[in-house]
């Protein structure tokens, strides 16, 4: 899998990463399957959960969506049948301009590609392809226990309504030759610190069967 077929998916994830502030401090968490994997990935059990099984066949769900306006994007990405998003979690606790999410996005086999390369190159071909982006794009190289996996840091600008909205994205790249797996986090940048140990716990989570 080449670097810019990677960012093409990926993209799509962050593109999805308005949203946000609430309270974590979440004691418990429920484990998710992630469609189209062996993976699962534990979540505040706090948070609400949006697949597009969910979607397409709750009419109570689609009622809820109807109901949070702010969501209805998400939802809407999610709806096509061959979607690369296969999961999207909120902390949709308190109001605000933004709701705190994160998504798991397939993007196909590695291709061979090492997570040392990708960190090489993805900050510069995010900045290059993705436009939103503002300021230094971070990676690094870091071990999960479901294995390497590339961390990447950026600000983004998001437009929604005639407004603008500064968001922070964290994302880990987890290359796998089945399935490459990306959980992309967002968050308003004044709560990315104090949401950051739940991040990490989130992508520490990640899980795959035989």
């Amino acid at each position: 899998m080449a670097v810019t077929r990677l960012l093409a998916v990926v993209v799509a994830a962050a593109s999805v990463g308005m949203a946000v502030a609430a309270p974590v401090g979440a004691a418990t968490t429920t484990r998710y399957a992630i469609p189209g994997t062996s993976a699962t990935i534990a979540v505040p059990a706090s948070w609400t959960a949006l697949e597009r099984r969910t979607l397409t066949n709750s009419a109570a769900f689609r009622r809820f969506i109807d109901q949070n306006p702010a969501l209805q994007p998400f939802a809407q990405q999610m709806a096509g049948a061959n979607s690369p998003i296969k999961l999207m979690v909120f902390d949709v606790r308190a109001g605000g301009r933004f709701v705190t999410n994160a998504n798991v996005v397939l993007s196909g086999p590695s291709g061979g590609l090492t997570p040392s390369r990708a960190a090489a190159v993805y900050g510069r071909e995010l900045r290059a392809q993705l436009s939103v982006v503002r300021g230094p794009v971070t990676t690094s190289v870091v071990r999960l226990p479901s294995g390497p996996a590339v961390r990447a840091s950026y600000k983004a600008n998001y437009t929604s309504n005639g407004r603008t909205f500064t968001v922070q994205t964290i994302q880990y790249l987890v290359l796998r030759r089945d399935n490459t797996v990306v959980v992309t986090f967002s968050t308003a940048p004044a709560e990315a610190a104090r949401r950051n140990a739940v991040f990490t716990a989130m992508a520490r989570s990640l899980r795959f069967g035989a």
